[in-house]
């Protein structure tokens, strides 16, 4: 396929969405390993376990650090509609202060009033910069089936042409196809499990290979000497087949597993760059792309840096996460001189240069509220969930209110004297296999807490 700048910006884009989100766009089809059934779970769970009721949304619909940027992008709905909407206070009296709050969450109590912030303003779209999103726009670029993205150039298609065994030209037929929303979604869905990502989106009826495999192994990862933090996870395994039927766990452990949809594509092909990566050869290819190619294609170092290792929105991050620590975009905020952030934003967001500001504020701060602080603080790293809770998984991490009875229940027809109990600990060699068994298995603390051992092979009795 050729494509110009404008279809090669959407494809790359796909690496700064949260898994959250790319969950959410794909209706809870992703065919992810278990990723589908904690996204579910947590739609079900009850926001009185979650620190906020905007702890939900959160989570639910993870924003993207990237999502000012992919405003430009010429295919809508995949990011943010409106990036630049936020909400406020509707109380007068929480705008005249020299610090006042805004927040890109509905549902979130303002910290001054304890009334919810619901008056929805927009930040001013400064003027769009020419010239492509990511890559610059007069660029022209090839893309193979297993999406493997380079600048057009007519030795490259040679190669292309012979490595694909195309012998005659007669064997090759050009079609034009648009691309809007629905073709990019699909895209996006079929880039995460196929090895023929193109021909599967725009020619879905042809014969291909099959989807990439979703049975691959989990790495063993090795224990350093390090000092290793450590989470107390309580199970119930099944000893017939060493299988784990449910686990008990705390704020901690599900506070790591709640993180994990808010880390971005991107930095999760690159925290899990190996042999053993779980995710399809073409979602591989793109990443693998970026990584290669000539930095003069991109419009700058920071636009390609935000597709290999793209941050986490303002406030996403958690603090005590034991593998991937990412850093967060840094905060927006407003110095207003020469006014309250009222009588700003009522002369449309100028200052008030001529006239003294009515309520007698000379210099006001609006800064971003964290969404998931009860207490409407500023400080972040902190959890999704109320601490000191107790919640029960599945093997497929489906989570939700510890329930013993459930966790019998869901264990079919088995004998209580084939259960057993066993507390084990999540550090950070289990962590990673967590969040790389998370993508490709429906039976993921089977695979990192009591990997199935081979049956030895009985002997044959031999009858004289």
């Amino acid at each position: 396929m050729e494509a110009g700048s404008d279809f090669v910006d959407v494809l790359f884009s796909f690496l700064t969405l949260p898994l959250g989100a790319i969950v959410r766009l794909l209706k809870k089809q992703s065919g992810l390993g278990s990723l589908d059934s904690l996204y579910e779970s947590i739609e079900q769970l009850d926001a009185e376990h979650l620190q906020t009721e905007a702890c939900k949304e959160m989570l639910l619909n993870p924003r993207s650090a990237a999502a000012r940027l992919c405003e430009d992008l010429k295919v809508k709905g995949i990011h943010e509609l409106k990036p630049r909407s936020f909400y406020t206070c509707r109380q007068d009296g929480c705008l005249i202060h020299s610090t006042c709050y805004f927040t890109y969450s509905s549902k979130v109590i303002c910290s001054r009033c304890g009334k919810l912030m619901d008056r929805i303003r927009e930040w001013k779209k400064e003027t769009a910069e020419e010239g492509g999103v990511f890559v610059k726009a007069t660029t022209e670029f090839m893309i193979t089936d297993d999406l493997r993205v380079m600048p057009a150039s007519l030795l490259k298609s040679l190669s292309l042409l012979k490595e694909m065994q195309i012998k005659d030209t007669s064997m090759l037929e050009e079609r034009v196809i648009q691309f809007g929303t629905k073709e990019a979604l699909n895209l996006l869905g079929r880039s995460l499990v196929s090895k023929n990502a193109l021909t599967e989106v725009c020619f879905p009826d042809a014969c291909v290979q099959g989807s990439a495999s979703s049975s691959l192994p989990i790495k063993k990862e090795s224990v350093t000497d390090e000092e290793q933090d450590e989470i107390k996870v309580e199970l119930i395994l099944n000893k017939k087949n060493n299988s784990v039927l449910y686990a008990e766990v705390g704020d901690d452990f599900t506070n790591h597993l709640f993180s994990f949809l808010a880390f971005p594509l991107g930095s999760v092909l690159k925290f899990l760059s190996d042999n053993m990566s779980p995710f399809s050869v073409c979602i591989q290819n793109l990443y693998s792309s970026i990584e290669n190619m000539d930095l003069n294609y991109f419009k700058s170092d920071i636009c390609r840096n935000m597709l290999l290792s793209p941050k986490l929105a303002v406030f996403y991050g958690y603090k005590n996460q034991l593998i991937l620590k990412l850093e967060e975009i840094t905060t927006t905020a407003l110095i207003v001189e020469g006014s309250c952030v009222k009588c700003y934003a009522d002369n449309g967001y100028k200052t008030c240069s001529s006239t003294q500001c009515v309520h007698g504020i000379k210099e006001s701060e609006f800064v971003e509220q964290n969404p998931k602080s009860a207490k409407g603080l500023l400080d972040d790293g902190g959890g999704f969930v109320v601490g000191c809770r107790r919640f029960g998984i599945m093997d497929n991490l489906h989570i939700s209110q510890l329930s013993t009875i459930s966790a019998v229940v869901n264990g079919e027809n088995l004998s209580i004297s084939d259960l057993v109990g066993e507390e084990l600990s999540l550090d950070k060699c289990k962590a990673r296999s967590l969040l790389h068994a998370m993508m490709i298995s429906k039976t993921v603390l089977t695979d990192v807490f009591a990997p199935r051992r081979k049956q030895p092979r009985q002997n044959s009795m031999k009858y004289e």
